[in-house]
């Protein structure tokens, strides 16, 4: 894989555990889960984006 591929890779992964991190501490520590429930939704979204990117451009296409 490419560097920069998989630097953005390791970025969009990150950012998305980081959101899903964020919604689901918030829902547990406060209780609420409504007023997350887009830091959530943001999280799987970039998640699924990561994970169809980075299979999209694995070496084993070639």
């Amino acid at each position: 894989m490419d560097p920069n591929v998989a630097r953005r890779c390791h970025v969009l992964f990150g950012v998305s555990l980081l959101l899903l991190t964020i919604g689901i501490g918030y829902c547990v520590i406060v209780g609420t889960c409504l007023a997350d429930f887009g830091v959530v939704v943001a999280g799987l979204f970039v998640g699924w984006v990561a994970l169809f990117y980075c299979v999209g451009n694995a070496t084993i296409w070639d």
